[in-house]
C-alpha cells in the first residue's frame, strides 16, 4: 500500500502512504554517524515539538537488530514541523530506526498522522527487516 516516489536530496528510498499520501517513510544514509545517536534522537524530538531527551532516556530506548547490527528504535508523538515548514502538523507519530554501519549511519523514518502510522507500523517493521546494503 506504499507508493515509491522519486528520491530527493539525502533520501535513498522514499515512499508515501495513506489515501492522500499524507504519510511518508524514507531511508537516508549519512557519512560518519550523522552527528551521533543523541543528536539524531533530539533532532527528531525537536521536529515533533518535544524537549530534548537526557542521555539516560536515550540509553534506555529499545534496541532491534537491523542489517546484522544493533539499532535504536524511536517512537514519538507530537506536532510535526518539517524542515522549512510554515506550521506544524498536529497529532503526528514518528517511527525511526538508527543504525550505525561501515562508514556512516542509516536512518529510517516514518512520519504521518498518528492513526495512519499506527495502521502501518507492521509494514514499517517489515520494511526495516528487508533492508540490505550493497557496498560499491
Amino acid at each position: 500500500g506504499w507508493t515509491e516516489i522519486p528520491g530527493v536530496m539525502m533520501r535513498d528510498a522514499n515512499f508515501t502512504f495513506g489515501e492522500n499520501g499524507e504519510g511518508e517513510c524514507y531511508v537516508s544514509r549519512l557519512s560518519g554517524d550523522g552527528g551521533g545517536l543523541e543528536a539524531n534522537v533530539n533532532r527528531w524530538r525537536k521536529q515533533m515539538g518535544l524537549n530534548p531527551a537526557t542521555p539516560e532516556e536515550i540509553a534506555s530506548l529499545p534496541h532491534r537488530e537491523t542489517l546484522g547490527r544493533e539499532s535504536v528504535f524511536v517512537q514519538l508523538d507530537g506536532d510535526y514541523s518539517a524542515v522549512g515548514a510554515a506550521s506544524a502538523k498536529k497529532d503526528q507519530r514518528l517511527l525511526g530506526l538508527i543504525v550505525i554501519v561501515e562508514g556512516g549511519g542509516l536512518f529510517v523514518k516514518m512520519i504521518g498522522p498518528k492513526a495512519l502510522v499506527e495502521q502501518n507500523s507492521a509494514q514499517f517493521d517489515s520494511f526495516c527487516e528487508s533492508l540490505d546494503i550493497q557496498v560499491q
